[in-house]
């Protein structure tokens, strides 16, 4: 009988784990086919417009980036809930995995916020220049090109620290601790910098909509249909900023807290560290949602797509 109860609460406490593994795998998986039909949508609606809308191919670049993130987070899911992050793959082979796997969860979560904040560049350059095309094609898939490399760089060292660490029979993939805490930091100042610029963006962007005057020959169904189009637009950028950030803001608090030493305030709250993994795999599964809701042609590009026929209009910008 002390057996039995002694094993009770270790059974249950497996079941939990498993149960919470699911739930963040099933939602890894539902980010992973929505940014699959995402970048599906995208390509059968660019046969016609070529690609030439900067809109579209910001929107592709984090329906990329977030499709790597679930790839990667899925078995991670399963290896940090379940196994207690116990790394299975050891040796060379195990170690080379290691290393990549710290690299792209580094990479994929900054590219998605970068090309945020691409949008919001394209969006002034749009709204205070618009009869000069400064964004062109080339210079679009140039800045895509940098929101992969800056955090390549910044993610660099990660292939020279990033090891196994054994402790308490467990072996787990990480970085020494006063190294992590700088790439913490690291993290955070850039997500902090990047939410700064994208609050100016905004502020002048609502600024300039707000006391934009058309000229006199521009029709009054021509002058709302524009209003109401860039309201729609602003609505989904602001929307997609505060979802990233909403998302990774447990998460970013879990890794500051490890930074300036106090997370054992939240490592002895039971479902802390879940919920900021859940929060944190949520972030894929909303931003097409998103899309969808706030975007009027991508949203008629999806039926389309979904009755298996093509679209027939460029996405808007």
């Amino acid at each position: 009988m002390e057996n039995a109860s002694d094993s009770s609460p270790v059974h249950e406490r497996k079941t939990e784990a498993i149960a919470k593994a699911t739930l963040c795998m099933s939602v890894l998986a539902v980010s992973l086919l929505e940014n699959a039909m995402v970048l599906l949508v995208l390509k059968k609606n660019c046969r016609r417009s070529h690609m030439r809308n900067a809109n579209s191919l910001f929107i592709a670049n984090i329906s990329v980036a977030d499709i790597f993130f679930a790839i990667q987070n899925i078995p991670h899911a399963y290896n940090n809930l379940v196994l207690n992050g116990h790394w299975i793959l050891q040796g060379n082979f195990g170690t080379v995995l290691c290393k990549i796997d710290i690299f792209l969860s580094v990479i994929t979560m900054v590219t998605a916020n970068l090309t945020i904040l691409a949008i919001a560049i394209y969006r002034l350059c749009v709204v205070f220049f618009p009869l000069r095309k400064i964004i062109t094609r080339k210079t679009c898939f140039f800045i895509i090109f940098l929101t992969w490399l800056v955090p390549a760089l910044f993610a660099l060292p990660i292939f020279y620290f990033a090891k196994f660490i054994s402790n308490e029979g467990i072996t787990i993939c990480s970085l020494k601790d006063q190294v992590i805490k700088i790439f913490y930091a690291g993290f955070a100042v850039i997500l902090f910098m990047t939410l700064l610029a994208m609050l100016v963006l905004y502020a002048a962007i609502g600024f300039k909509l707000w006391r934009r005057n058309f000229p006199n020959n521009v029709s009054e169904r021509a002058r709302a249909l524009r209003e109401k189009r860039n309201r729609e637009i602003f609505k989904m950028l602001i929307t997609l900023i505060v979802a990233f950030y909403a998302c990774s803001l447990p998460i970013l608090t879990l890794q500051l807290s490890f930074a300036l030493d106090f997370y054992v305030v939240y490592s002895e709250t039971r479902h802390f560290r879940f919920i900021a993994l859940l929060m944190l795999f949520l972030n894929g599964a909303i931003n097409p949602i998103i899309y969808i809701v706030f975007n009027r042609s991508f949203r008629s590009c999806v039926k389309e797509v979904l009755s298996k026929r093509y679209c027939c209009q460029p996405v808007s910008a």
